[in-house]
């Protein structure tokens, strides 16, 4: 049988197929190769990278696989496909961060890795990096090989020196904020760097001028440390690359002009702020600055000492600000029109602690909107009333503090902010008349509206049912007048309200004092009357409860004891917006308390409970469960007409430090329990109906008589008056037996027990004494245990 001839053509197509496989075999086995990692510093990894992990990350968070190509772990970088070499894909970057890793690492396990750009340890405890012989310069040469090393991250360890990095020369990034560094010489020398970040250390002296050098410098940040002495008038100006410059947060003194900045044309944040004796000048020449600044902060410094104090003119031709904070700067005269008409872009200014006299808005034309969302011009001496178009002039705004000023007047509409505006502080100012009904419209989204320590008249606010977002409002110390408006049952996210001392009459709504969310309700110094709601009991987060100085009458109710369990969700996170542009506002609650007033915040405040009933016309007895409020530290039911005694319960109030039951007519003992009560500083139950001894002992040794005055039956070491012998404390015996009962002064197991085994032993020996003088009595014994003997052995014996 014949074959057919296969043609040329066949041949050509089968070995060019054969050709292609071979050469796709070969690309693909290549490509393998050049994808995975070189051996050398996948060992490298394993051995000497991973143990320094703690254990705690090394399985879970960092498992690296061995089986999988060390590019492919977490926290690996390899070279791109452009840079790949015959021995395999280098490391270019190593992200160790938050990992456990801690104490003194040795340099040379970073040594196999010549090709490393990127280094992160940051967030670890690591304290330094050490050799054999732990020189920085061994260290040094140890870490020479490291010559592509451009970032270094640093930042949150405890490193102290800086001499072991003098070697990196290709270092153009340096994060080491947050350590505990007290120099930094190693950095000197390294002329490449563009990003230093050193703040939160503990460098000392004198700036090191080394760092005018550092002519590539792009960042700079020394900020919170120990710095001392003169900004050197070439240090900050041979950096003409400069962007950003933070120097805030130390002790920096002398004079700083700011016009040997007027070249660094790259500018665009400074902060020098919290340098409370450095004196910074702008007005000494005239100079035309080449930067246009975004952001600038020289808040508690000295601005302008030698110009009398005026605003920087220099900041009228920047025209890219978006904040200024010149707070507590000692700035007077003028705010200048400019700062609200040319810098549009401005998003925040804080001028809060000057001298500032006078808001210039009379240049602004009709037209002119600002866009600024926070203006803080609190605790100045701006005399005016307040400018009747604010709310056009600053539709965007957020934020508006004018506190602690001289303004008079009205207060006008803020309508056209409504939409924007979120908290409105005019406290403690001279305004007078009605707050306006359209103060702010009704599409509103106020969260505090703080109005105390003025003379406003008229019904108080809110006036829209649009308030319903309030969380904060404090009319306290005007001359309001009528009962709570009934559109305040809408603002169910209220976590303080404040109506002290104005003429409020009328009662408490029912469902008021339920808002899950209020923590502190002050209604003091007002005329309201009727019962005190029982919803009052509803409320978890009451932490103080203020209704001093009205027209109260009944019964204290007796649920109490079912609130002031659970922690206050707002004095931490008030007014949250604008990021941390302005620092956290923290509400304070001031109350009256160990016989003084006294103001709380921040943890105090959080940490604070009190109740203050005095001065009003309640009565009936003390209720017993308010013992049971184990976290009250303030309790004031003085000034009313309660009866009875003074609760056992208060034995269980541990916690409490200020007592004031006087001014009643209580009657009963003292309770020996309540001098326990250790942290207790302020006691008074004068000028009640209490009889008998007080006690001197524990707490009670620090008071004085004062606080048991007008209690002619009271005697007892403290009051100077000697108690009879046969006093009887109580007037009362059965309770005074109850009481020595109750008490661990008498074992009464242990009496029992004494007095069974002392009967016995007198009987028994009594017996055994009478058979032994007495033969009559013994031979007539004997004689009955015979008989009794023998009468029972017929019933034994069968």
């Amino acid at each position: 049988m014949s074959t057919r001839a296969r043609s040329p053509s066949w041949s050509r197509r089968r070995t060019l197929k054969l050709s292609t496989t071979f050469l796709l075999l070969l690309v693909t086995t290549t490509t393998k190769v050049c994808r995975s990692c070189s051996d050398g510093e996948s060992n490298a990894l394993l051995r000497h990278i991973q143990p320094l992990i703690g254990p705690e990350f090394s399985i879970g968070r960092l498992g690296w696989d061995v089986t999988q190509d060390c590019c492919r772990w977490e926290g690996v970088t390899c070279s791109g496909a452009g840079r790949r070499q015959a021995a395999g894909r280098r490391v270019v970057s190593l992200s160790l961060a938050g990992l456990g890793i801690a104490g003194a690492i040795d340099a040379a396990v970073l040594a196999p890795f010549t090709a490393l750009e990127k280094l992160d340890l940051s967030g670890n405890q690591i304290t330094t990096f050490s050799a054999a012989n732990r020189s920085d310069i061994v260290v040094g040469a140890v870490l020479n090989n490291l010559t592509a090393l451009t970032e270094l991250h640093l930042a949150g360890n405890e490193i102290t020196t800086t001499g072991w990095i003098s070697n990196l020369t290709s270092l153009q990034v340096i994060d080491m904020s947050s350590n505990k560094l007290h120099e930094l010489n190693g950095i000197c020398g390294l002329h490449q760097l563009k990003y230093l970040s050193l703040g939160f250390n503990m460098i000392q002296g004198a700036i090191n001028p080394c760092l005018g050098k550092l002519q590539h410098l792009v960042y700079l940040d020394m900020g919170s440390n120990f710095l001392i002495g003169e900004i050197g008038p070439n240090l900050l100006s041979n950096l003409t690359q400069v962007e950003e410059i933070h120097l805030g947060d130390n002790n920096l003194t002398g004079t700083f002009d700011f016009s040997s900045l007027a070249n660094n044309s790259e500018l665009h944040s400074i902060v020098l702020s919290n340098n409370y004796k450095l004196e910074i000048e702008t007005e000494l020449v005239r100079w035309t600055p080449l930067f246009q600044l975004e952001y600038l902060n020289l808040s508690n410094s000295i601005v302008n000492k030698r110009s009398n104090g005026i605003i920087p003119t220099f900041l009228s031709a920047q025209m890219r600000l978006s904040g200024i904070d010149l707070s507590i700067c000692s700035l007077q005269g003028r705010i200048p029109s400019w700062m609200l008409l040319y810098n549009v872009s401005l998003g925040f200014l804080l001028l809060h602690g000057n001298s500032m006299d006078f808001l210039d808005t009379g240049n602004l034309g009709a037209n002119v909107t600002s866009s600024m969302e926070v203006l803080d011009l609190s605790d100045n001496r701006i005399s005016m009333p307040m400018p009747y178009n604010l709310g056009s002039l600053f539709p965007y705004l957020k934020y508006l503090d004018m506190s602690s000023n001289l303004l008079y007047g009205g207060v006008p509409s803020l309508a056209e902010a409504a939409s924007s505006l979120q908290v409105l502080d005019l406290s403690f100012n001279m305004l007078n008349g009605d707050i306006s009904t359209e103060l702010t419209g009704n599409a509103s989204i106020l969260t505090s509206l703080l109005l105390s320590h003025n003379d406003l008249t008229g019904p108080m606010p809110p006036f829209h049912w649009s308030l319903g977002g309030l969380i904060h409002l404090s009319v306290e110390n005007n001359q309001l007048s009528g009962g709570l408006p009934p559109l305040l049952m809408n603002c169910t996210n209220l976590e303080n309200l404040n109506v002290r001392n104005n003429r409020l009459s009328g009662v408490i709504p029912v469902g008021l004092l339920s808002f899950e969310k209020l923590g502190a309700l002050l209604l003091g110094g007002n005329q309201f009357h009727g019962v005190i709601p029982w919803d009052i009991c509803l409320n978890n987060y009451l932490h103080f409860i203020d209704l001093s100085n009205n027209r109260f009458s009944g019964e204290i109710p007796g649920c109490l004891y079912s609130i002031f369990w659970s922690e206050l969700p707002m004095y931490y996170e008030d007014d949250p917006f604008i990021g941390n542009i302005i620092q956290r506002r923290q509400t304070s609650v001031e109350f009256t308390t160990k016989g003084e007033s006294l103001t709380y915040m921040g943890m105090p405040l959080e940490l604070m409970t009190g109740i203050d009933l005095s001065m009003n016309r309640l009565s009936g007895t003390i209720p017993s469960p308010v013992g049971f409020l184990r976290q009250l530290k303030s309790l004031n039911l003085s000034h009313n007409k309660l009866v009875g005694s003074i609760p056992d319960t208060f034995m269980y109030l541990r916690e409490m430090e200020s007592m004031d039951l006087s001014h009643n007519h209580l009657n009963g003992s003292v309770p020996v329990e309540l001098a326990d009560l250790s942290f207790l500083s302020f006691f008074s139950i004068a000028y009640n109906n209490l009889s008998g001894e007080i006690p001197f002992e524990s707490q009670f040794c620090t008071l004085n008589g004062t606080a048991f005055e007008g209690n002619e039956n009271l005697c007892g070491e403290i009051v100077d008056k000697i108690c009879p012998m046969n006093w009887n404390r109580s007037h009362d015996s059965d309770d005074e037996m109850h009481q020595l009962l109750s008490t661990d002064t008498m074992d009464m197991p242990l009496i029992y027990w004494s007095f069974v085994a002392g009967s016995f032993a007198i009987g028994f020996w009594g017996i055994i004494a009478l058979l032994i003088w007495n033969t009559a009595c013994r031979s007539r014994l004997c004689s009955v245990m015979d008989r009794c003997i023998y009468k029972m052995g017929w019933f034994l014996v069968p």
